[in-house]
């Protein structure tokens, strides 16, 4: 799912970049009160950015810290009594940061396997799969397929193991990627129809939106699984 998760990204960058223009023309215009509104949903954008960014690298925040700290110990003086020092700390700096750079982090391993499943899914070659994004705690999207739509289901309310999953703030993202409660209030949803349908990748986004936006906080198995339903 890394294409997805950059996509993602590179969508988000974009959108930054355009409300960040339009703010820059109702600045001119003197359009305050748009300015404020258009600030809101630049606010909002960043804050997803930020969140993919740390997902897509989890030592993120340390470089950043190590980077300020090796740009101040640069700029010191460094013919002064401190030299030495400096020259130490900024050696030091620069060899934690060239670690952190050489990691690779994990991405969740899903692959061609669940490509498969969506195609095998719409052509009717299996009923039903579950994409777990936290199995022991039995949180996972199961994928089906219902008058000519992809339907993507979260855990049912009841079966859950957990309870604080779905708090203002995880339904308000659920909401916004297009989830909401079925007919029965007993789960969340959303259909995909499937006159869309042309390859897995918009179903691979909402996956990706809901692991990256929805959930980021409940530490998602880095290894996720799928169970097919023949």
């Amino acid at each position: 799912m890394n294409e997805e998760i950059n996509e993602l990204l590179s969508i988000y960058k974009q959108e930054k970049e355009l409300i960040e223009s339009l703010i820059k023309e109702d600045e001119i215009d003197h359009d305050y009160r748009a300015v404020y509104l258009k600030s809101k949903i630049l606010n909002r954008i960043k804050h997803q950015i930020r969140t993919i960014e740390l997902f897509i690298d989890p030592h993120l925040q340390e470089k950043e810290q190590l980077k300020r700290r090796s740009d101040f110990f640069a700029e010191m003086d460094r013919n002064g009594l401190a030299k030495d020092y400096y020259a130490f700390q900024l050696e030091k700096i620069n060899h934690e940061l060239e670690q952190l750079n050489n990691f690779t982090p994990g991405y969740f391993n899903d692959g061609q396997e669940f490509d498969d499943a969506v195609f095998n899914l719409v052509e009717n070659k299996i009923s039903a799969f579950i994409f777990n994004l936290r199995k022991e705690e039995n949180l996972y999207l199961k994928f089906s397929v219902k008058k000519n739509k992809i339907i993507i289901r979260l855990t049912p309310f009841a079966d859950i193991l957990a309870s604080n999953y779905f708090i203002k703030s995880t339904i308000n993202v659920l909401k916004q990627i297009g989830f909401k409660k079925n007919k029965s209030r007993t789960c969340f949803q959303m259909k995909y129809p499937l006159e869309s349908f042309k390859d897995a990748i918009p179903v691979k986004t909402i996956a990706s939106r809901v692991i990256y936006e929805a959930f980021y906080n409940y530490r998602i198995n880095q290894s996720t699984t799928l169970e097919i339903i023949p």
